[in-house]
């Protein structure tokens, strides 16, 4: 190696080093906000999916809703089974766009849902719905509440059809903490 290539090539190395270096310092990378879901019992004994951002904790949903209780899914259970997949929607960066269609539960039988998109079909599975839910409702309010608009559920400005015409909601998460 001839002197002025090894000069390059420490030159080279000793840049990738530094820009290395300041990953996750707003040189070279962007970190996103660390977000985590969990779910707990409040002191009436409901069951709350939590959200926390920083050193800041809102109750995103409280779990009051007995219809499923027939069907095996009690409000603690509900939300010990969604939390996570919000989390995993977060984690995937799939928390952003929600839309409904229908998931199939281990007996193959569809089901109205929830879930985050990527395009037009269901990404990642929320939560399910009744069969007499109107998913266009019961998605503007769960994106209102994701939004931290709760009182506008059913004005939600934040949706709009998607390319197979089903009902499509934009969420920002952080707008929970802004209140």
């Amino acid at each position: 190696m001839k002197s002025y290539q090894w000069l390059l090539f420490l030159s080279l190395f000793s840049l990738n080093l530094a820009l290395m270096g300041c990953e996750g310092t707003g040189i070279g990378s962007q970190k996103r906000e660390e977000v985590a879901f969990y779910c707990e019992t409040d002191s009436n004994g409901e069951s709350v999916t939590k959200v926390k951002n920083g050193a800041k904790i809102q109750n995103f949903i409280v779990w009051r809703r007995t219809n499923f209780v027939k069907a095996g899914f009690p409000p603690q259970r509900r939300c010990e089974e969604v939390t996570p997949r919000l989390q995993k929607a977060y984690d995937n960066d799939t928390l952003k766009t929600l839309t409904w269609g229908y998931a199939e539960d281990d007996n193959l039988k569809k089901h109205k849902a929830l879930c985050t998109t990527i395009g037009k079909d269901c990404h990642t599975l929320i939560l399910t719905l009744l069969e007499s839910d109107d998913p266009d409702l019961e998605l503007k309010a769960f994106t209102a509440v994701l939004n931290g608009d709760a009182s506008q559920a059913y004005q939600n400005s934040s949706c709009a059809l998607n390319n197979s015409s089903r009902l499509s909601c934009t969420v920002d998460i952080f707008r929970l903490f802004k209140k």
